[in-house]
């Protein structure tokens, strides 16, 4: 009884957890729509021009991440692994690995040249650099059917594309609280993944003491 309660508790607060970050990633899918379509009057004032000057790393970094942040929701929804569902699992996962790819490279060419100077860009180049890589370790696991460890890197992958979304919320904070953009930007550039990366790491610990405890 106490187990069913509990299985019951878990998936409820599962799927709350699951419909926020799809709400928060349809929110930044329609708030970076903006770069695609609104051209460079949407541009920060500081970076506006280094933006222009390199429009196409831009907006590949753009529109990859857009695509990651949208797709990687629905491949963590447990149907879709399953039965009919699995094709259009695969199908999503290839997109959303290439979205990486691209947004990954377009990213840390950008971050070679970002606002904020050499912190600022130390922190967005390591976070595609992570992107990228673990990117392609999910791939590689995948490859070689270690779906288990395909999963742990997927839940890596994604906490990286969502920082996206954490980037944006800081920013939010700061601006509530008054701190000038400069310093606000340059934290940001690191806070916005290293505490998804450790909730990520935390996750697959959680999820692995589970599995064990289900074989004992």
């Amino acid at each position: 009884m106490n187990i069913k309660t509990t299985s019951k508790g878990a998936a409820f607060a599962k799927g709350i957890g699951w419909g926020l970050m799809f709400l928060l990633a349809i929110l930044l899918f329609v708030v970076a729509s903006r770069y695609l379509t609104q051209g460079p009057k949407v541009y920060f004032s500081e970076q506006r021009e280094v933006y222009i000057a390199n429009i196409v790393p831009l907006l590949t970094h753009i529109a990859g991440s857009m695509l990651a942040t949208i797709i990687g929701p629905f491949q963590f929804l447990r149907k879709t692994r399953t039965g009919h569902f699995l094709k259009i699992h695969r199908w999503l996962g290839r997109i959303y690995l290439l979205s990486v790819l691209f947004g990954g490279l377009g990213g840390a060419y950008m971050g070679t040249i970002a606002y904020g100077g050499p912190i600022a860009r130390l922190g967005l180049m390591t976070i595609a650099g992570l992107w990228l890589v673990s990117g392609y370790m999910a791939y590689m696991h995948i490859r070689n059917k270690k779906i288990e460890l395909h999963r742990k890197w997927m839940v890596i992958n994604y906490a990286i594309t969502f920082a996206g979304v954490t980037l944006r919320l800081w920013q939010i904070v700061f601006g509530l609280i008054g701190l000038d953009f400069l310093t606000g930007y340059i934290i940001v550039t690191w806070l916005s993944w290293i505490p998804n990366l450790l909730v990520a790491l935390w996750i697959n610990k959680r999820n692995r003491s589970v599995e064990n405890n289900l074989v004992i």
